[in-house]
């Protein structure tokens, strides 16, 4: 039976949509009016699936925004960190005539073989479509990251605004922060153009609607998660992540209409948290220190009425934690506060104990996501696919611990790689890529400094090994290759081939699948491979 929630819904489909009646009904009204939107929410809480409901017709039309006048176009500004401003117009144009009904599909061919548009021609373009009678609706999806782009500059958000006040023209803009608070070269973009827009925010989902939407997708599956209503709306709150992180390891776990133990119980709240966590520790990292402190004092007796975005929901007595796994995290920030000081004095020159060393690991893995945009997420899914390999060829305690650390920290040596080399978005010299290759020796030279209670160094170091003696950085062969580095390296090769990389579009999983089929017992550890594919066709990784 496979799992609805795999891969934690994605967002494209809209079977996997979790509705937002109430932001849904104020953006729409608001776009009746030639209004455009500012819609704010913390990471991961399903603005890209608004987005994507609102660039539906049938949306559009059940508000009175007839689809023959109203074209909804969506563009993400994920991975646009290369392009120009005049590229970047082209891509506005070529996406409203793929998107849309409209008059656009006249007016395209005479541009269908350029690859840029200054932006007098798109006001041209636009000046034809308002007398034609037709309207746009720009669903801008990610546009902190146009900050990353240095061609972005405070001119081109100058260009967006003139955009958006045009009469035929309405923007909805999805961010983290309001439009307000983003800087571009060390500016704030911040007025004329935010001015533009009216805010909304989007909300932790109402109980019933949460309930409704999880149970809906359960049952089309054939199972029925009623008995387990009020554990899961405990569990994950409003958010449709958390829901669907949940939802996910309770279907794995369920059988027939029997209700779970409780032993069970823990554990999806256990393994629903460990992939939670990391989402959390970044929302943690982005906050100010008295926002820290106000999510903090929600666990007290007395909780302030100050909401933090993702963590904390305001009740009538005040804050409080956004979901039973949001308060275990806070908790957990609450007891590192209150040791630190203390676990630093009297670990002098001693090994750290664990706990700190997962606080260690963690900081670790952040700092090679916050070099490379790419490797956001890469290590918690190569983590998670070695996990389940590692648990299907019978490996656990110790040593299956010591491969999902050595899985999170596999890339470490990265930080030391250029940026002009690491996101470098076309092909590699021969030059660049031995750089590259020596990732696995630096990382393994940089976790020397650490003691760790598990066996996590020599993974690191030979993951780029291959049975065949091909890989790198010693050239091992067949078993010279330790274990942990033969599941790490048919982990990573997954996880590398299903992500989009700045030089190429993802493989689809079963692509993926043939591709190490093909090479088993000549690169990769046959036994490995066949423990992925299993477990990937049960969905349990």
């Amino acid at each position: 039976m496979r799992n609805p929630f795999f891969n934690r819904g994605p967002v494209r489909e809209p079977e996997f949509f979790f509705p937002r009646p109430r932001e849904t009904w104020e953006i729409l009204r608001l776009l009746a009016g030639t209004q455009n939107c500012s819609l704010v929410g913390p990471m991961r809480s399903g603005k890209t699936s608004l987005l994507l409901h609102l660039a539906r017709p049938a949306t559009l039309a059940s508000h009175g925004l007839a689809p023959a006048q109203h074209s909804a176009v969506y563009v993400s500004f994920e991975g646009l960190g290369t392009l120009s401003p005049e590229q970047f117009f082209y891509l506005l144009v070529r996406e409203t005539a793929r998107q849309s009904l409209g008059k656009i599909r006249v007016v395209w061919p005479r541009f269908e073989s350029r690859d840029a548009l200054s932006f007098l021609a798109l006001k041209e373009v636009l000046d034809q479509l308002e007398v034609g009678g037709e309207r746009l609706i720009f669903l801008l999806d990610e546009v902190e990251l146009a900050a990353t782009n240095a061609a972005f500059d405070l001119n081109f958000f100058s260009a967006l605004r003139h955009i958006a006040a045009r009469p035929g023209v309405c923007f909805v803009t999805a961010t983290e922060c309001r439009l307000h608070e983003l800087e571009v070269a060390g500016r704030a973009v911040g007025s004329p153009f935010a001015d533009l827009f009216s805010l909304v925010r989007l909300r932790p989902l109402a109980p019933d609607n949460a309930w409704r939407s999880v149970n809906d997708l359960a049952v089309a599956a054939g199972r029925d998660l009623g008995p387990e209503r009020d554990s899961i709306l405990r569990l994950a709150g409003g958010s449709p992540y958390q829901l669907q992180v949940v939802a996910y390891e309770l279907f794995e776990r369920k059988r027939g209409d029997e209700p779970l133990t409780d032993q069970e119980w823990v554990y999806v709240q256990s393994r629903a948290y460990e992939q939670l966590e990391p989402v959390l520790s970044v929302m943690w990292d982005r906050l100010g220190e008295a926002e820290r402190e106000a999510a903090l004092s929600c666990l007290g007796p007395q909780p302030p009425r100050v909401e933090v975005e993702g963590l904390t929901v305001l009740h009538d007595d005040g804050a409080l934690p956004e979901s039973a796994l949001v308060e275990r995290f806070l908790q957990e920030r609450k007891r590192d506060r209150g040791a630190r000081a203390r676990d630093y004095l009297e670990a002098g020159g001693a090994a750290l104990d664990r706990s700190m060393m997962y606080g260690v690991v963690r900081a670790l893995v952040r700092a090679v996501e916050a070099r490379d945009r790419y490797a956001r997420g890469h290590a918690d899914k190569v983590a998670r696919l070695a996990s389940a390999i590692a648990a299907e060829i019978g490996i656990s305690g110790e040593l299956a611990e010591g491969i999902r650390v050595a899985a999170r920290l596999h890339d470490i040596g990265r930080v030391s790689i250029s940026d002009m080399i690491l996101l470098k978005p076309g092909p590699l010299t021969d030059l660049e890529m031995e750089i590259i290759r020596t990732h696995p020796l630096v990382g393994a030279q940089l976790l020397d400094a650490l003691e760790f209670p598990w066996e996590v160094k020599p993974a690191v170091r030979y993951h780029h090994e291959r049975l065949d003696g091909s890989g790198y950085p010693d050239g091992l062969m067949a078993d010279e290759i330790p274990l942990g580095a033969r599941i790490l390296a048919v982990a990573d090769v997954m996880a590398a081939m299903t992500a989009n990389r700045p030089y190429r579009e993802a493989k689809s999983e079963s692509e993926a699948l043939a591709e190490l089929r093909e090479n088993a017992g000549k690169k990769y550890d046959p036994e490995a491979v066949s423990a992925l594919e299993r477990v990937m066709e049960r969905g349990l990784a």
